[in-house]
Order: C-alpha cells, then structure tokens, then sequence
C-alpha cells in the first residue's frame, strides 16, 4: 500500500499526517507498520501518526497512532499539527472547527500561519474529584503522583528540575507501574512561578519527546489544583523543544492551549 503523508511539528512533538478520506488507509493498515513508518533511521520519523477522517459528530476525526503502532487517544501538539494539515489540505479552516478525538469533540482555531488555540478535554482525577498526590515508587526511588485522565492518562510529578537522562529512567518505569493499568504519560514539573514552569516528559507509547501538549495541559490543571498555578491566566509550560501555552478555567470549566504548528515535508511511501 503506497499513501502520500504530510510531516509536521508541534514544539519538536513530530506527526506523520495522512488523509484517510474514504478509510482505505486504516481498513489496510497494520499496527507493525506504523513503527516502521515512525522509525527515525528507516521511515519517515515521527512520534506519532495521524490519520484524518470524515466524522459524524464534528468537522472531523484525528485518528492517532503512537510511534510504536499502539492507538492513541489524544495529543495536544497532534492537535495543533492536525488544524494546521487541515487548512494546506484545503479544507475549509478559516473558522473554528470541531474535530471528533479519542478525548471527546475538541475545537480548534488558526491563528497565524502557524500559531494554533486549541480547546483540550477535561481533566479527571478518579474518585478524589481533585488532584490528589499518591506515593509511587520505582527503581528504588519515591515519588508523590498526582494521577490526571485528560482524554490520556497522566501521572504529573512536582519537584526540583529534572532533565532528559531521569525522565528517561524513572518515566519509563512509572509508566507501566500497577497503578496505571493501561499505562501512562509521566510528567517531571518544576514550578518557576504562578504563571510558569518547566516540563519535561517521558510519553506512554513514544519514550523521551522534546514536548507533550496533554503532558502540559495534565501539569497545568494539577498545579491549578493544587495552588501551585494561577486560574484564568496563560501558564508558560517550557520544554525541551519550546514553550506551550495554558489557560485552565477556575473549576476546570474549560482549558485551552495555544502554540505553534510547522510544516516540515511531504512525502510518499510504501508500507
């Protein structure tokens, strides 16, 4: 199967973005191909890939797989990509669109040529109804985990800066600890200000990103309530790959992003 694919970033966060139209795409297409179509030394490269589809419910679907071909149910900087694919596709994007996700309806707006504000979905935080900090141990070290469903589970932890090397050690074993039964995002977050943090991500499904738009979101309204973050003000959430901006509503009547989105290339392959 030949598809034509279109690569872009959010924050350095990479998709591979394809028109499935009339769903020939993902009616052929194998899990153990998508790893190969994201592998950075024999595919196309990228964290994740994207298939749009017609939908029902909205203006249209994201169809989200991660980069090793498990599905996904939302990526914030897939998000921001997935407005901006639209509009070079030629569809209709001078206006704000719904757009059907594994996390619910979520509206999505340009702003620029690559500047996106999206809505994202609703946090959740189980029985507790609030952000509630767990003990989780792993490999020897504790933490205290605030656990956040916002359409993708999160694990957001509070503390010192941390960097790549122990995202990529402690993430990827707190990502598969017995409290996240489907696995997890897990967030390292180091508060600089009521408006301001720094972030850094290992991501359920795609390892050590330079970005994560739900990582972000996840953080921002755990700070929110937590006390850590101001309500109704753009949070400045800083990762390796750039900044993304959080606007998370007092009760968590709505939160919205915005960043940027960046074409890179077109392409075509055979899988």
């Amino acid at each position: 199967m030949k598809i034509t694919f279109s690569k872009y970033h959010g924050l350095g966060n990479d998709f591979i973005i394809v028109d499935d139209s009339n769903r020939a795409v993902s009616a052929g297409l194998r899990t153990d191909q998508v790893p190969r179509l994201c592998d950075r030394h024999t595919g196309a490269g990228a964290d994740g890939l994207i298939l749009r589809q017609a939908s029902s419910r909205a203006d249209h679907r994201m169809v989200l797989f991660n980069a090793d071909g498990s599905p996904a149910e939302i990526s914030g900087n897939g998000l921001r990509c997935f407005a901006l694919f639209l509009k070079e596709r030629g569809y209709d994007a001078n206006r704000e669109l719904s757009v059907e996700t594994g996390g619910g309806v979520q509206k999505v707006r340009l702003i620029d040529r690559t500047a996106v504000e999206t809505t994202l979905p609703l946090p959740s935080f189980g029985d507790a109804g609030s952000p509630v900090p767990i003990e989780l141990c792993a490999d020897g070290k504790c933490f205290m985990v605030v656990p956040v469903n916002v359409g993708n589970p999160h694990g957001v932890i509070f503390g010192p800066e941390r960097d790549e090397e122990f995202a990529r050690h402690f993430g990827a074993v707190l990502e598969k600890h017995p409290a996240f039964p489907e696995g997890a995002n897990i967030e390292f977050v180091n508060v600089i200000s009521p408006r301001e943090c720094r972030l850094v991500v290992w991501e359920r499904g795609a390892g050590f990103t330079l970005a994560c738009g739900s990582g972000s979101e996840a953080s921002a309204c755990a700070g929110a309530g937590l006390g850590h973050f101001e309500w109704d003000a753009p949070i400045a959430v800083h990762q390796p790959g750039g900044t993304l901006e959080i606007v998370v509503s007092k009760g968590f009547r709505e939160v919205r992003q915005r960043g940027p989105a960046v074409f890179v290339f077109k392409g075509e392959v055979e899988l």
